[in-house]
């Protein structure tokens, strides 16, 4: 049976996954907050604020997106479980009627909740000019960037591995190097470096040239005339200027952020000499650990601050299929931001909050962790109320969170392998409650193989930009059936077999590939899910 997607969709972005504010209550004192969760075309939203009395209270809403809107009945809870309390679900109490959300891109937009105007909301985001690995606006160390420019069709035209360094100056150096295809994963080479200054309150640079005096013939010969890019956390959206192009007529940047390195110290321990590697992964690739050698040789040890996924994530046990509690997480850099949502003695809804240090447990570990501790407020803004800010009524204890990197177990054969997920995996300890084990919520999960392959993807060794609409048994192809993707279930280093047959000759090109998990991660980075929605954050104000 043939089964083909719709047209790609108008949304142009993917709204990020995390803390949301309002932002005429942006005041410096505790407020109403927004988790926002948007996977494909489901949205979902966990809202804090408050009761008529004053109570710390929680609402969700959930619907599916039309366009960059969605209208979506905010519901409230009782019943559920508390701190400490026996395992209990919880039940729908009442809607307060349906809230709007609109989207400008991914990380603006407006809100209406029920009787009042409709109001920008912004993504939170956790500003700092502390000089450390974790903070891009003040790097120390290198951190790495992958960069795919894309163009008029949306394909990709340069795939480029970037590293970006401050200087003693304060001034930033990007060093662009261009993937040469292969078989399995690209190489890179260095092709050119520009001079990057910072530009207002975020992690925004724009980048030219250093030798703005060169000769105009030499000039030519530059790739890059301007580059300006941003990142927000994961994500990095910019524009490039390439040389020789048509003025104004810059193509779209959209990547990630592999993370930071620097190195630290040096130590010896028997025949080994180790070196301190501090980092920030939001992937493996930056670990480069080694071994202790019988004679004498030179090894590495990580400092490391793993980055899970911002957005909701859930106690596994917890997952009945029925209304209960829910956190939302927030990492950025080197802070941790947790909410959860819950419920009092009495049964009825509320939230605890706090914000920690997120720190590495050292080279022995390679786990990173925080203590929060779980802070309750009162009297703040309700729906369809005035303005108004809340105080700090009492703190329950701390909760104990902890991402881990199970490094000896890494190359795993059972499927999913979880050793080095911390990015969808985690441990946390409530107040008043054992460790549990808790996972980043799955709102929009494909039935099957080729359901998840449908959209747009490019494959980093090829080097190819590949849209998959068509679903043929346990196969997804291209609209003409040329290029097909397959499941892979006998390898520990892929999960996916794409290629192209040429006739008499058998393959045109193939490739064994891994899937990203939940878009981070692997050998193929998606463009546009299967609805059709552009992954990354869309062009910012």
């Amino acid at each position: 049976m043939l089964l083909c997607t719709p047209g790609w969709a108008a949304r142009d972005f993917t709204p990020q996954a995390g803390t949301w504010v309002v932002t005429d209550e942006l005041d410096g004192k505790p407020g109403r907050g927004l988790a926002i969760d948007v996977q494909g075309n489901t949205f979902f939203m966990q809202v804090f604020g408050y009761e008529k009395n004053g109570d710390a209270t929680f609402y969700t809403a959930t619907g599916q997106m039309d366009g960059n809107s969605v209208t979506a009945p905010l519901m409230r809870y009782k019943g559920g479980r508390s701190f400490g309390s026996e395992a209990r679900d919880a039940v729908e109490d009442q809607s307060l009627g349906n809230v709007r959300v609109n989207f400008r891109n991914g990380v603006a937009g407006t809100v209406q909740f029920p009787g009042e105007p409709e109001t920008a909301i912004e993504r939170f985001v956790v500003r700092s000019d502390d000089a450390n690995v974790t903070n891009p606006r003040a790097q120390t160390g290198i951190r790495v960037l992958s960069m795919l420019v894309l163009d008029g069709q949306g394909d990709v035209s340069n795939q480029w591995k970037s590293e970006l360094t401050r200087m003693s100056d304060g001034r930033f150096r990007l060093t662009l190097m261009e993937a040469q295809a292969g078989y399995y994963s690209p190489a890179f080479t260095v092709f050119e470096e520009l001079d990057c200054e910072l530009q207002g309150q975020r992690a925004r640079w724009h980048c030219s040239h250093p030798n703005t005096a060169t000769p105009a013939n030499d000039a030519a010969s530059y790739r890059v005339a301007a580059l300006t890019f941003e990142l927000v956390g994961y994500d990095l959206v910019g524009s490039v200027q390439l040389q020789g192009a048509p003025a104004g007529k810059a193509q779209t940047i959209t990547g990630y952020n592999l993370g930071a390195h620097e190195v630290g110290g040096r130590r010896q321990e028997g025949n080994t000499t180790w070196t301190t590697s501090v980092e920030q992964n939001y992937q493996r690739g930056l670990f480069r650990r080694g071994g202790v050698c019988q004679v004498s040789c030179f090894s590495t040890e990580n400092v490391s601050t793993l980055m899970p996924i911002n957005g909701t994530w859930v106690v596994e046990d917890e997952l009945t299929g029925k209304p209960g509690r829910g956190l939302a997480l927030d990492i950025q850099g080197n802070t941790a931001i947790l909410q959860v949502y819950h419920y009092r003695d009495n049964l009825q809804p509320s939230f605890h909050m706090g914000s920690a240090a997120y720190l590495s447990k050292g080279v022995k570990s390679m786990a990173s962790v925080a203590a929060i501790p779980m802070d309750e407020y009162v009297g703040g803004r309700s729906v369809g109320d005035a303005k108004q800010s809340a105080q700090w009524r009492s703190q329950a204890g701390h909760a104990q969170l902890e991402f881990a990197y199970d490094i000896a177990n890494d190359r795993s054969d059972t499927p999913p392998n979880e050793a080095s997920l911390w990015w969808t995996v985690g441990q946390l300890q409530l107040p008043g409650e054992s460790p549990v084990r808790i996972r980043r919520l799955q709102l929009e999960k494909p039935a099957n193989f080729p359901e998840a392959m449908l959209g747009k993807w490019f494959l980093h060794g090829a080097k190819k930009t590949l849209e998959l609409t068509q679903v043929v048994g346990d196969v997804v192809t291209t609209a003409d059936g040329s290029v097909f993707c397959s499941l892979v279930s006998d390898r520990y280093d892929a999960d996916v077999s794409c290629g192209q047959l040429a006739p008499e000759v058998g393959w045109a090109w193939h490739q064994f590939l891994q899937m990203p998990i939940m878009n981070r991660g692997g050998t193929m980075t998606r463009l546009r899910d299967r609805h059709g929605n552009a992954v990354g954050l869309g062009v910012l104000d």
